[in-house]
């Protein structure tokens, strides 16, 4: 029997707790090991999206909460629906002061369908230069790149002004307000095209889209219209997609879709429209086709096409795009214009969901191309009004769903 049971249950205990310690110190390390990955996974997982969750609304929440709020403002049904109605301009003035267009249209006398698409412009410039002066890095580079498309289109008019003969400076008025830059009108007094080439590659904000790299290697001057169009376009959606991805995180997500959707139509309807055209050769059409979207595989069986039977063939395996032309094919009307129609309304489609997406640049730019949609509208409706169309009035792109 123990004389000292103290210092006999004082070495069981030790025994015991070594004994546990022993059992139980493997499971210990593998548990903290594991604790210790799925943390610095977790840490890893939120530095990669950056400001998609952690500085987001620091640093772009309150401009994402305006975004919103200026598309809340987009014409609902019933004021389509009003609109419509309308029987003269007077009248759709009074229709769109209840709207959030407000007194837009009030300094006005005579109104014209001109006019009130003019004025819808100047909302949205308002809008986009408010979100572009308190926007920064790297939101203000992805503002500026939806500016730039703008940008080009106006350089394009003054260049078939140019090319044409017509009164450049008539037509600089006409030019988008979204897309002015400071040297604009110094493209009016170029003696000719390759000189106006020559001061958008120097002094423009998208003189990265006009440089030999980028496919200009030919004679400025021999280049279609269409081609140009196409070389240009091309370096914009590659450039653009390029910022997307490196931004990562939600913004990626949403926007490189949303861009190889634009490359596809791109794709589409710069080789619909050249199909029988002599100087844009299969090899042409390759050059403009960007470097990304969903057809990307088979860009030379498209650009090969030699008439849209052909090339709606080659887009078998793409049911959405095959059902397309497919579908346009069997209209009355011009098939490549109920295409274009068709491309906008799938755009509604996409734009409408990276409305609803959070954290990400997306919303920026679905905004301004649907609050451009509706400014179409308002033109088609005017101008059906105007002419007294009425059967016609109700055929503007629907981009109610969007909301």
């Amino acid at each position: 029997m123990c004389t000292h049971p103290c210092l006999c249950m004082c070495i069981l205990c030790f025994f015991f707790n070594y004994l546990c310690f022993l059992l139980f110190f493997p499971f210990t390390i593998v548990f903290f090991f594991l604790f210790f990955i799925r943390s610095t996974t977790l840490s890893l997982y939120i530095c990669k999206m950056g400001r998609d969750m952690m500085t987001y609304n620091v640093h772009e929440g309150n401009l994402e909460a305006m975004i919103h709020g200026y598309r809340d403002g987009l014409l609902r049904v019933d004021e389509y629906n009003n609109l419509c109605q309308c029987d003269n301009l007077s009248d759709l003035k009074s229709q769109l002061q209840v709207t959030d267009y407000g007194n837009f249209l009030q300094q006005e006398g005579t109104l014209t369908a001109r006019i009130i698409v003019d004025r819808a412009q100047e909302v949205l410039v308002k809008q986009f230069r408010e979100l572009r002066a308190w926007s920064e890095p790297p939101l203000c580079d992805f503002l500026d790149f939806i500016s730039y498309e703008y940008m080009i289109s106006n350089v394009l008019k003054l260049i078939v002004a140019k090319r044409s003969g017509r009164a450049s400076l008539e037509l600089l008025t006409k030019c988008h307000p979204l897309g002015t830059f400071p040297e604009l009108p110094t493209l009016i007094a170029a003696m000719d095209v390759r000189e106006m080439f020559e001061v958008v590659l120097v002094d423009s904000p998208v003189g990265r889209f006009f440089s030999a790299e980028g496919g200009f290697e030919r004679d400025f001057e021999e280049m279609s219209v269409e081609f140009i169009r196409g070389i240009l376009m091309k370096n914009y959606y590659e450039q653009f997609y390029d910022l997307c991805y490196a931004l990562g995180g939600e913004t990626r997500d949403v926007m490189c879709p949303l861009l190889d959707a634009e490359a596809d139509r791109m794709v589409l309807t710069f080789t619909i429209n050249t199909l029988g055209m002599r100087e844009i050769t299969p090899a042409d059409r390759r050059k403009v086709f960007p470097n990304l979207g969903t057809l990307v595989d088979i860009h030379d069986d498209i650009a090969e096409s030699e008439n849209e039977e052909q090339l709606r063939d080659r887009l078998r395996r793409f049911q959405t795009y095959f059902d397309l032309l497919d579908e346009s094919r069997s209209m009355e009307t011009a098939g490549k214009k109920s295409l274009e129609r068709r491309f906008v309304e799938l755009s509604v489609v996409l734009y409408s969901d990276a409305m609803t997406r959070q954290f990400q640049y997306g919303v920026f730019y679905a905004y301004v191309k649907l609050k451009e949609l509706e400014i179409n509208n308002l033109q088609w409706i005017s101008d059906c009004v105007v002419q007294q169309v009425r059967n016609r009035l109700h055929e503007y792109v629907n981009i109610v769903i969007a909301q």
